[in-house]
């Protein structure tokens, strides 16, 4: 008998999509699987889409794609308890077709990628949550759902960084899979959690606040120092058509033991008065969570093996270099190379792990792998406490003592900067090394 599919999808965000797409479109019998009753459901992200990954299979896609505004600035900057500082970068270029990036809402854009899938002719599957990869002879033959088999001699697992598919199997542990799959745990110093809100507003209320007109949007990322010391969270905010996403990323472990849940800290950052009128009179309309991987310390020990392919963020491809947070663009480029890699496999009937590891050699040439090899220092300086705690307190004093005018007159700007120094808590020696750690990584 032969398998049930060229190739199995396992996963229906911007990597299983573009995967399918691609298979389709060369001609490949594939199956496209979902968990949630419909593609984006179950997906959150900030979002901003960066980039032009979906170019080669979907080249009016900035025409097609239910976008919501093309991002012409990006804000970044320190909250403490009641001082906001922060500086904006705004490029006229990407006020320009084809734009640089958007704000997306994940619900639209995955609905939209999996009915691509379709009309190129592979087979989608809602409300389909996979338990397993099945094994035969230590390779991947398909997928088991509530006991059925449905196979094909190459899976493609891109469901998500709590991956129902790699958590239970030793592709995490650098070993072949097997057919009695255990349970995992995430490491939590690896792992984030985000959390996102989305407010309905008018849109003549959002291109006041923020000064934007006709689809132009703004993007803002804020280190969040008004938490207790040891949580280290960011925020940020997009401006949508007629909503606004906010929401915070966390790192887990630095949740642990504080007596602070992660709704208390988007709270918090929603009602910061730098934060507040902008969102003021919004009505919520959606609430999510999601677990997200840190970069290159979070990424599977296997990116392929006899069988099988994984790509996106159950690859760990969400990329930060401390600027700029890229995770749909990431997703859809390893879709795209993990189809190309099975259609060879197809083309030469074989599966082997030596045939699929051309998948990183694709990695490497698309700029993937060496992305995140290239930042992979980028975890320990992102996650260092002191960014969350005193030098916000520091850069905002600094900002204060200098632009506050007291009964003595302004002081000397240099010598503000030397009393901020030296009664900051951080001390001369970790400001110093971590000069040193932002410089080297970034």
């Amino acid at each position: 008998m032969g398998d049930d599919f060229d190739a199995i999808v396992v996963g229906a965000g911007f990597a299983g999509c573009s995967a399918a797409i691609r298979l389709a479109q060369k001609g490949a019998n594939t199956l496209l699987l979902e968990r949630g009753a419909e593609p984006g459901v179950k997906n959150l992200s900030g979002g901003i889409l960066w980039g032009h990954d979906l170019d080669p299979i979907l080249p009016k896609w900035q025409e097609e794609m239910p976008l919501e505004r093309h991002i012409v600035s990006k804000r970044f900057g320190f909250l403490t308890n009641d001082k906001a500082l922060s500086f904006e970068y705004r490029d006229e270029s990407w006020s320009r077709p084809p734009y640089n990036a958007h704000s997306v809402l994940r619900a639209r854009t995955d609905a939209w990628l999996a009915k691509k899938a379709e009309e190129a002719g592979a087979t989608l599957v809602s409300a389909v949550p996979v338990d397993k990869l099945h094994v035969e002879n230590g390779k991947v033959r398909g997928v088991v759902q509530s006991g059925e088999v449905m196979t094909a001699p190459v899976t493609i697992v891109t469901d998500g960084y709590n991956s129902r598919t790699t958590l239970g199997t030793e592709i995490r542990r650098g070993n072949p899979p097997r057919a009695n799959q255990g349970q995992q745990r995430l490491p939590e110093d690896h792992t984030e959690v985000g959390v996102k809100e989305v407010y309905k507003l008018d849109p003549s209320v959002i291109e006041d606040r923020f000064g934007v007109q006709g689809t132009e949007g703004r993007a803002q990322e804020w280190v969040l120092g008004f938490l207790p010391p040891g949580i280290m969270a960011g925020g940020f905010l997009y401006t949508n058509r007629d909503t606004l996403s906010l929401g915070m990323i966390v790192q887990l472990g630095s949740l642990k033991g504080r007596g602070v849940a992660s709704h208390e800290i988007i709270e918090r950052f929603k009602l910061h008065p730098a934060i507040e009128p902008l969102v003021r009179g919004g009505e919520l309309v959606e609430y999510g969570a999601k677990l997200i991987p840190d970069g290159y310390a979070s990424r599977p020990d296997r990116l392929w093996g006899d069988g099988y392919l994984v790509a996106g963020d159950a690859a760990g491809f969400v990329f930060s270099n401390g600027i700029v947070i890229q995770g749909m663009s990431y997703a859809a480029r390893s879709g795209i190379l993990a189809a190309d890699t099975a259609l060879d496999a197809l083309s030469s009937k074989d599966f082997s792990s030596s045939k699929l590891s051309a998948y990183g050699d694709r990695l490497v040439r698309a700029h993937v792998l060496p992305d995140f090899e290239r930042f992979a220092g980028m975890d320990r300086v992102k996650w260092n406490s002191r960014i969350y705690s005193e030098y916000p307190e520091m850069l905002t004093q600094l900002f204060h003592d200098w632009m506050t005018a007291g009964p003595s007159g302004h002081p000397a700007v240099a010598g503000v900067a030397l009393r901020t120094a030296i009664s900051s808590k951080v001390g001369w020696m970790p400001l110093l090394r971590d000069l040193v750690d932002s410089a080297r990584e970034v």
